[in-house]
Formats: C-alpha cells, structure tokens, sequence
C-alpha cells in the first residue's frame, strides 16, 4: 500500500516538474515538491536533467536584450555614417563646382544620386515588412526627381540640350516602372513562386524593348514583325522564360 501510494506520489511530482522548473506553482505545491524531491532520488535526477535542459536551451534575456541592441546598434552607426559620408561628398562636390564653374551645375546632380542612395540603403536597413514594395517606391520617386534634376542642370543651368523629360523621359521612365512593378505585386500580394516573377519580368523586358524603341523613333510598327529584330530583341529572352516556367512548375509539383 504504501508502494502505490509513493508511485502515486511521484507520478504527480513528475507530472508537476514543468510547471515547478518555470516557477509557475503555488507555494503549498512548491514546498510539497521540494519535500519530496528531498527524500526520492528519481525525481530529483529527473528535476536536475530538466533544470539543466531549460538552462542550455533558454538564453538569459540579457543575453538577447544585448545581441538586440549591439544589432540595432551596429545598423544605426552605418546608417549614420553614409550620411555623414554623402554629406560630405556634396560639400566638396559643391565647393569644387562653385570654384570651377562659378556656379552650381553639375553638383546638384551629385547631390541628387548620393541622396538617391541613401534612401535605397536606408530603405533596405530599417524596412521589414513589403520590402519588395516600399523599396518601388521610393526608386520610382527618386528616379522621376533624378531625371528632373538632370533635365533642370542641364538645359536651364548649364544651357545645353533640349527638354526631353516630358518627351522621352518621363514615359520611358513610366514603362519601366511598370516592368518592375508588376512582378514586385505579383511576389508580395499573390504570392507567386520566385521563378514565376522571374519568367513574367523577361516578358515584360520583351515589351519594354519594343516600346522604348517606337517612343525613342528607333522603330517603326512594321519593324517589330521583321525576324532579324525578333531574333536580336526577344529570342533569348523567349528562352530564358520557357527554363524559368518549366523550374517553377517542377518547383510546385514537387511540393
């Protein structure tokens, strides 16, 4: 009797163990434990190998709150100092355009990209969620205020060239967008397989191609049909896309 009653007991303790090595039992539950852990080496042995288990498994949140911050540190301290780098390159850049130049022309337009980059590396540091979509975004603004940069130094300060941005630049500028965009959506909102977005994108390059050309004046509509345009423009791409559709459908099948 006093056999099963002592099993019994244990069994609870045991059953009990996890609870006790969290410190989530009640203190009457607590001192029963550790009275009978006193007495039963099985359950002792068992409470150490699950103490020690928890121990190798479970860092000290000390640990973590310090792997946190040297992170977050390490990540503020480079983005600070590109700042601080390209803030000194358009100073000089300033400095020499106005000592050579009298003017400012073409260090307005390096101040433009070296802003330009540090939003891109900004963006790719600090964003965590859409990534994909945020990082479009702030290339299709800074591209578009890039481009009207480069219209502005050259034709109004620099006095050369003709206004070509509402002409060409702006809708080539608008194509391309698109081209990158849609796989972008297709990736982040639909889900699509890497592969997919890859074979979608050559399509729209083909399309691109073609559409930068007639904007430009390169081509006219009856040239798209010629085969030696065809075989320089699209073939490989037409190729590349059939490999890209064929891996993600075997992608897909074997999940």
């Amino acid at each position: 009797m006093e056999i099963m009653e002592r099993e019994l007991a244990c069994e609870v303790v045991r059953d009990l163990l996890p609870l006790y090595v969290d410190g989530m039992v009640s203190d009457v539950s607590k001192k029963s434990i550790d009275t009978h852990l006193g007495h039963c080496t099985e359950c002792n042995e068992i409470y150490h190998d699950m103490a020690s288990h928890l121990e190798t498994e479970t860092p000290p949140a000390e640990v973590s709150d310090i792997k946190r911050f040297l992170k977050k540190t390490k990540k503020m301290y480079l983005i600070y100092g590109l700042g601080v780098l390209s803030f000194i390159a358009i100073i000089v850049c300033l400095i020499v355009d106005l000592a050579v130049n009298k003017g400012i022309t073409w260090s307005l337009i390096a101040g433009s990209s070296c802003l330009f980059a540090d939003a891109l590396i900004y963006t790719l540091l600090t964003c965590k969620k859409h990534k994909g979509c945020i990082l479009m975004a702030v290339i299709s603004i800074g591209t578009f205020v890039l481009l009207s940069v480069i219209q502005i130094t050259r034709y109004y300060l620099i006095r050369t060239g003709t206004v070509w941005l509402f002409r060409y630049g702006l809708p080539i500028l608008l194509l391309w967008l698109f081209v990158l965009w849609l796989p972008v959506l297709g990736r982040t909102f639909l889900k699509w397989n890497i592969w997919d977005c890859i074979a979608l994108f050559l399509f729209l390059i083909i399309i691109g191609n073609y559409a930068t050309k007639l904007i430009t004046g390169d081509y006219m509509w009856e040239d798209i049909l010629h085969m030696q345009g065809f075989i320089s423009n699209a073939l490989g791409e037409i190729i590349c896309i059939i490999v890209f559709v064929i891996i993600g459908r075997s992608t897909k099948w074997r999940k």
